[in-house]
């Protein structure tokens, strides 16, 4: 399990092709134009001609996965449900494609072979050497784009977290005082209950089939239900400071001291409680407007 929740964290996918070709193609052009790797000499016209070629191929490969395919499989590549895992499926599949693609044109366009010379001696060891050759070049700059998107992303959460604690620090907290008295019953499958005010909830965490409720009655308290998070947030519709922040967390807004950023996204911290509650891509948006827009509650 720890290896699937390491797999399943969000990560900030790509969303510029064309820097990224370009960053590809100048890093693997100056690769192979200065270091001559594996054999490939630039001496004369003809070899140049052969890396332009091999630069086309890269752009054919790259343009599939970052233009063609997240089109097709649009669910797939939705940037809010990126995640480290389909990161290294994209990534290591795109430097398998790459490998096979200058295969095709080292063995066949260049190397002049039929279809008939397939599967001898020469084909098996072109095969493995450009393979090779495409997927060592290759997984240098997908390191450096993996760096800059993670800077990027990691700048524009930190300085979106700055602005969403200036927002914080504006809101009007005389909804606190103007909050219906009345008390929410949150009921589960069982008989199970708990009774509160809404301004006593930290935040409700989703736990299979169960739901912890964090409240504050003097000092931080927990009640463990039979319900689910879509239940809680039906339940909670009506009270505009009890906000779903992510897939497992519904959060009281009123209760947040300070908003970090970072490459993942953003983490909440509340007053009076030791866990920090993450926000997903997902429901940033709404996070922000409420915060924006304070309503008295009910």
């Amino acid at each position: 399990m720890s290896v699937f929740n390491y797999l399943s964290q969000p990560v900030p996918r790509n969303n510029r092709p064309v820097q990224t070709i370009l960053l590809y193609i100048t890093v693997v052009g100056l690769i192979l134009a200065i270091f001559e790797p594996f054999q490939y000499r630039l001496s004369n016209f003809v070899q140049f001609e052969v890396l332009i070629g091999f630069l086309v191929v890269l752009v054919i490969t790259l343009s599939i996965f970052f233009f063609l395919l997240p089109k097709i499989f649009t669910k797939f590549y939705a940037s809010q449900e990126w995640t480290i895992g389909k990161n290294y499926l994209h990534y290591s599949i795109l430097l398998l494609t790459s490998g096979i693609l200058t295969f095709i044109y080292d063995y066949f366009l260049l190397g002049k072979h039929s279809l008939n010379e397939c599967f001898n001696q020469d084909f098996f060891y072109i095969l493995r050497w450009d393979m090779f050759a495409a997927i060592t070049i290759g997984i240098i700059p997908t390191i450096i784009e993996l760096f800059i998107t993670q800077n990027r992303v990691l700048k524009q959460n930190l300085t979106e977290a700055k602005n969403l604690n200036q927002l914080l620090s504006g809101r009007n907290k005389a909804s606190l005082k103007n909050a219906q008295s009345d008390e929410i019953l949150l009921t589960g499958d069982t008989k199970e209950s708990i009774s509160l005010l809404p301004n006593e909830i930290l935040y409700i965490e989703s736990s299979g089939n169960y739901v912890d409720i964090c409240y504050i009655n003097h000092t931080e308290k927990h009640k463990i239900i039979r319900s689910t998070i879509k239940q809680m947030e039906e339940k909670l519709h009506l009270y505009n400071t009890l906000v779903r922040c992510h897939r497992a967390y519904i959060i009281n807004i009123d209760h947040i001291i300070n908003i970090e950023g970072n490459a993942q996204g953003y983490r909440l911290t509340l007053k009076d409680c030791l866990q920090e509650i993450p926000v997903s891509r997902t429901y940033m948006k709404e996070l922000k407007e409420v915060l924006s827009y304070p309503k008295n509650l009910g």
